[in-house]
């Protein structure tokens, strides 16, 4: 900041909530990140106000609601020299539109955090902001962080000032360690079970696994339409009797959890900053399962992974052309019958287990047994943890990055918006269409 020097600022962070999260586990380290740097941090959320290292506000107005509007008084009342807000155009909050413009024009010197967008994958949360004509805001003081290379391109592209866009990786605490020692081999999945986490495809490799490996994933959704789709696969995996917990973790035993665990394994089909491809590395367990081109080409090689498995895939011509037309609808983007039938041609020439509708993942788990996948599997769960350098991901280097950030936002002149349309653009593409993130 040019006219506020770094040293003892206050800075505000603001987020929907603090429920159990990934979100949630960034603000603490990045409260703890700043308060090295000698900053005062509060930290304003919806709630629930937990234990963190800063000053607190809640305001539930703040929180998801598909209607209403944020009160931004306690807000405006810090006279903080920063704010820090997370995931500002998620569409969680139908809000937090006019909320950043009143900030952005009130000159307040901003950094958008953005983890997640409604325009990748989301397009109910997009249809909540219809009727926002401004999501970007583009000005001297307002800056973008992005937590990989891949969302920091396509803000550029989209029409962002580059000086204006900036790669910020998050940085990582690993959970407290635990004592306890693994025994019998565990494959954790440190995560919340929502849709795009690929449950069934866990299902798939528990079905493939040696005798006596078991799976474990942490917990179960709280969004309950999602909870729906976790307890379809805990009830398939009972009655195929896979070696597959489900919803293991309570409030104080996730350390245990990731003390026992032999290996650590993602299935996920979409991740913004991809905690699961490091957080192994932190505790020095192996990590198996899917790769994810977009973000793990921010990290060194790590883990046993494949990109995707080959299936047969049957006759799901119509399953996916409507999918496809249903989210291309929704985002208000209809495609007209050679779009849809191009897609169709380009999905068929590669199927991928983890990009098939549950109900068809569940026909192959149960039809089709995968060798290749049998034989993988007998190989990778041999294959120790690799050692990598993780300063970059450090309390202490995190620290230099925002710092070099906050430093760099100019003081406050005239606001104008970016056309949302070019961001969609940006992700709204027929072959990043996927059934597991509808």
């Amino acid at each position: 900041m040019q006219t506020n020097p770094l040293s003892r600022m206050t800075v505000l962070i603001v987020h929907y909530h603090l429920r159990t999260g990934g979100v949630t586990r960034i603000i603490h380290a990045q409260a703890k990140a700043l308060k090295l740097l000698g900053h005062r941090v509060i930290v304003a959320s919806g709630g629930p106000v937990r234990e963190i290292d800063a000053d607190t506000i809640c305001e539930p107005s703040l929180d998801y609601q598909s209607e209403g509007t944020v009160n931004p008084e306690q807000l405006f009342a810090t006279k903080a020299d920063c704010w820090i807000i997370h995931n500002p155009t998620l569409g969680k909050n139908t809000g937090f539109p006019e909320f950043i413009e009143k900030a952005s024009t009130a000159g307040i010197r901003l950094l958008l955090q953005c983890h997640d967008f409604a325009e990748d994958g989301r397009p109910a949360n997009y249809a909540l902001l219809s009727n926002s004509p401004n999501l970007y805001p583009v000005a001297p003081h307002i800056h973008y962080s992005l937590i990989n290379r891949r969302d920091q391109q396509l803000l550029k592209d989209a029409g962002i000032p580059g000086k204006q866009c900036r790669y910020l990786p998050n940085a990582i605490v690993p959970p407290t360690a635990s004592t306890q020692k693994p025994t019998d081999t565990l494959v954790f999945y440190p995560v919340r079970g929502i849709r795009r986490k690929n449950l069934g495809e866990l299902c798939l490799l528990a079905a493939h696994a040696p005798e006596g490996v078991k799976f474990a994933v942490a917990l179960a959704p709280e969004n309950l339409a999602w909870m729906a789709i976790h307890n379809q696969w805990a009830d398939f995996a009972k009655d195929l009797n896979l070696p597959v917990e489900f919803n293991v973790v309570s409030d104080s035993d996730f350390p245990d959890w990731m003390a026992r665990a032999t290996h650590i394994v993602t299935t996920s089909v979409a991740e913004g900053f991809g905690l699961t491809f490091l957080e192994p590395a932190f505790l020095g367990k192996p990590l198996i399962g899917r790769n994810l081109p977009e973000i793990t080409s921010d990290f060194p090689p790590y883990g046993t992974l494949y990109e995707r498995l080959p299936v047969p895939i049957g006759d799901c011509r119509e399953d996916f052309l409507s999918a496809l037309a249903t989210c291309w609808q929704t985002y208000g983007q209809p495609l007209s019958d050679d779009e849809l039938s191009s897609a169709w041609d380009e999905f068929q020439k590669s199927p991928d287990f983890g990009n098939l509708p549950e109900e068809l993942q569940m026909k192959i788990i149960r039809d089709h047994p995968l060798p290749y996948l049998e034989e993988w599997l007998q190989k990778a769960l041999k294959i120790p943890a690799d050692e990598i350098d993780l300063s970059p991901w450090s309390i202490e280097n995190y620290a230099s990055k925002i710092s070099a950030i906050l430093q760099e936002i100019e003081d406050p002149g005239p606001v104008s918006w970016l056309p949302k349309e070019k961001v969609l653009e940006q992700f709204l593409k027929p072959s990043r269409f996927h059934f597991l993130r509808t």
